[in-house]
């Protein structure tokens, strides 16, 4: 572990090597303090990559289950987690019956130029929670991202066969328990791409281009959009005496998201019942909550040309405080 001491001398140092100074400070603001789960008995697994050794730890003894990630660097601890539940996993690896692939360990997954390290954390409990760490290894270690994927387990990167990069499948789960139960919640898949900025942080956007699809023929939307659409309006679709079912909004979110968002208007004006009321509230209840979705500032350059009553529920949401 890098101690005060080693900590102190860095900064005696500055003024004649400031950048050692600068990294040694870094690596000792990512080191959680130790603690039970830590300890040797509770080792996990180990991975080493570009001179770094990931070991992760899980106490079993005590009810409260907690999860330890360190790495070291020629036998000094330059970054330590510690959680109070759950589990951490290292690397991406291949489970193809789930769709993810595998990559290997150092594999630079941000176009960025240097290696990199992904660590996933899961907190346990019913649809919670998973976090992405994505660490680099050059030219020192830096948590460089966590991505916060919610109840998606199996969010993972992906190789761009297009130009050889990569980019991150995930998911918004705005709409989860959205008058409806969780089964029948849409959950909505999302494909991000790292971008730095000029200060050389990273951040994921959405990937437009690689979401996108085709609009329907006619006869996909008359034998298969249509009818799918309209069965959220059977009597036993609507969950908590709700306007419609999800079968509805679940697909227009697929329009929306695939940057064919018209085509979601469509659906609602051709499907709502002439003989029911609250098509209006409806739609403005569904764009004030998908304005809520983390990816909002990108997706709502895309959202076609809106109904009235959605723009409203728009601008309605914006007022709430955050």
């Amino acid at each position: 572990m890098i101690s005060a001491r080693i900590c102190l001398q860095a900064l005696k140092l500055a003024a004649a090597a400031a950048v050692f100074a600068l990294g040694s400070q870094f690596l000792c603001a990512q080191i959680d303090p130790a603690n039970e789960a830590c300890a040797a008995q509770f080792y996990q697994n180990t991975v080493t990559v570009d001179g770094y050794v990931f070991k992760t730890y899980q106490e079993h003894d005590t009810s409260a289950e907690s999860a330890c990630l360190e790495a070291a660097r020629d036998g000094q601890v330059v970054f330590r987690k510690v959680e109070d539940e759950g589990s951490f996993n290292l690397g991406q690896n291949d489970e193809a019956e789930l769709g993810v692939p595998g990559i290997k360990p150092g594999t630079d997954v941000t176009g960025r130029g240097h290696p990199n390290m992904i660590v996933s954390y899961y907190s346990g409990g019913a649809h919670c929670c998973t976090s992405i760490l994505l660490f680099e290894l050059e030219p020192q270690l830096k948590l460089l991202s966590t991505l916060e994927v919610n109840d998606s387990s199996i969010s993972h990167f992906e190789r761009d066969t297009q130009n050889g990069g990569y980019y991150f499948v995930g998911s918004d789960e705005t709409f989860a328990y959205w008058h409806t139960d969780f089964a029948d919640s849409p959950i909505q898949k999302v494909i991000l791409r790292p971008v730095s900025n000029e200060m050389s942080n990273l951040t994921f956007q959405l990937d437009q281009q690689q979401m996108h699809r085709r609009a329907p023929t006619r006869q996909e939307w008359q034998e298969k959009y249509l009818p799918q659409a309209r069965a959220a309006f059977a009597p036993d679709a609507a969950f908590d005496n709700y306007y419609a079912g999800s079968a509805l909004w679940a697909q227009m979110l697929d329009w929306i998201y695939s940057g064919q968002a018209d085509w979601a208007w469509k659906l609602v004006n051709m499907t709502w019942p002439a003989e029911k009321p609250g098509k209006d509230a409806f739609l403005k209840d569904f764009c004030g909550q998908l304005s809520q979705s983390a990816y909002w500032p990108d997706m709502q350059t895309q959202i076609g040309n809106p109904p009235t009553a959605c723009v409203a529920g728009i601008a309605e949401a914006a007022k709430k405080p955050k």
